[in-house]
């Protein structure tokens, strides 16, 4: 996280709070909230996650909260690796253990969180005690909090750009593209990793950054989606540039990611676009290479933000039998004391946890959240175009923005793809305005 005081000079801070809600709960003291008297908490909880590879620091986790709450006798961790498909299967029951990660595909359908998470409290008194509490809520509740903080840009091997000629790192979409020319050109390395088969949804965190926290409401006033300067748009023009011009991978779809992380550590590839926590791992994939990241070079009202946002979201199950325990459980679990976030190469969303060089950041910077707070009327019309149109997660629009500049014998022109994205979903929110 620290990298960024070295990245960007210090300008006015933009961080939106949200309003919503109709009062909150009892705090603990981490800024957490708990519906239950500490004597309650104890017994045995599940905790599902998707980390197969830190079974270490779960039992770290376990023995430090064991020792908090000594009533508690045993935490059962369980952890896929595909994760999405093993949670959202488990949820067709009741059981899919006490707390777990929120699988980051319910975002498009928010007013399912009800159905399946346990209310933590209200946005606005979360707000005062958490940073980004708006990953996964509905109607100014909400059902998830971050795990950890990390920020979310561009990870580079300064090698590779040393060996380019690339002094200082693109401050323009135009002149991230000239980079990836002279990498191109005076490399063997290839400039730009699309992550095609399961990173692309993570480009839907960058939207804010293309076009501020308030994206979605301007979107649905302009009634347009697709136009360019349109922060969907702006995605998609940057991969049909990378594409076309080829700098990415030739064959996207034979590349994944443990493979991307592993060929960026070698210098085989220069950049892609992840979260701070990928960048710690890249690193220490490497025994060589100085693997560094940046914000994406694009600018909002002038300046360049810093995007941040969760790698991963908690929640309790509505259908928990232990949910005071379980509340304790998720309220160490994302505070700095538990090191979770730590281990992410981020840090605790809990505000009191910052330490004065992390405080520093939000004070002196642009911030953006990936998930920035929406009003919730303005929140449903957007999710319901968006899926109507199939955009709600970008995986399957920008696939065929990738497919259509490397292989443009094989399908419709990328004018006439955006044409009839822009056609769907100018339909769509015409319906909405009746």
């Amino acid at each position: 996280m620290r990298k960024w005081m070295a990245v960007l000079p210090l300008i006015p801070m933009i961080f939106t709070g949200c309003a919503n809600g109709n009062g909150g709960q009892g705090t603990t003291p981490n800024g957490g909230t708990t519906n239950g008297n500490t004597s309650d908490i104890g017994g045995t909880i599940t905790v599902v996650t998707s980390r197969t590879d830190a079974e270490e620091l779960f039992a770290d986790i376990e023995e430090e909260f064991k020792a908090l709450y000594p009533s508690v006798t045993d935490i059962i961790w369980e952890s896929s690796s595909d994760y999405n498909n093993y949670i959202t299967t488990r949820m067709n029951t009741t059981d899919y253990g006490d707390v777990l990660f929120v699988p980051f595909s319910m975002s498009g359908e928010p007013e399912m969180y009800p159905n399946y998470f346990e209310p933590l409290g209200t946005v606005e008194e979360l707000g005062k005690a958490y940073i980004d509490v708006t990953e996964a809520d509905y109607n100014g509740i909400a059902y998830g909090l971050p795990a950890a903080i990390n920020s979310l840009g561009i990870i580079y091997n300064e090698d590779v750009f040393e060996a380019a000629g690339i002094k200082t790192f693109p401050t323009s979409i135009e002149e991230l593209l000239a980079a990836c020319q002279q990498i191109k050109d005076n490399t063997d390395a290839i400039p730009f990793f699309t992550n095609y088969n399961s990173g692309l949804g993570t480009w839907g965190g960058m939207l804010s950054s293309f076009g501020g926290e308030n994206y979605k409401e301007a979107m649905l006033q302009s009634g347009t989606a697709f136009m360019p300067g349109q922060p969907i748009r702006q995605v998609m023009d940057l991969f049909y540039a990378l594409t076309t011009n080829g700098f990415t991978e030739p064959d996207p779809v034979t590349i994944d990611f443990a493979q991307g992380k592993q060929m960026i550590a070698d210098g085989k590839i220069a950049m892609m676009m992840k979260g701070s926590q990928d960048e710690k791992a890249i690193e220490e994939l490497s025994d060589t290479s100085d693997i560094e990241i940046a914000p994406m070079p694009v600018k909002v009202n002038g300046k360049t933000s810093i995007a941040f946002g969760s790698p991963e979201v908690v929640g309790i199950n509505v259908n928990s039998t232990n949910k005071v325990t379980a509340r304790a459980f998720l309220d160490f679990f994302i505070s700095a004391e538990s090191e979770y976030a730590d281990d992410l190469g981020g840090m605790s969303p809990a505000l009191a946890d910052l330490d004065p060089e992390e405080r520093a950041i939000f004070e002196n910077n642009n911030i953006v959240l990936t998930a920035p707070p929406v009003m919730a009327e303005v929140e449903t019309v957007y999710t319901s175009i968006a899926n109507e149109v199939g955009v709600a997660r970008l995986t399957e629009v920008l696939q065929q923005v990738i497919n259509m500049g490397l292989y443009p014998d094989q399908y419709e022109s990328y004018e006439n793809y955006v044409n009839s994205l822009e056609a769907r979903w100018e339909k769509a929110a015409s319906e909405y305005a009746k």
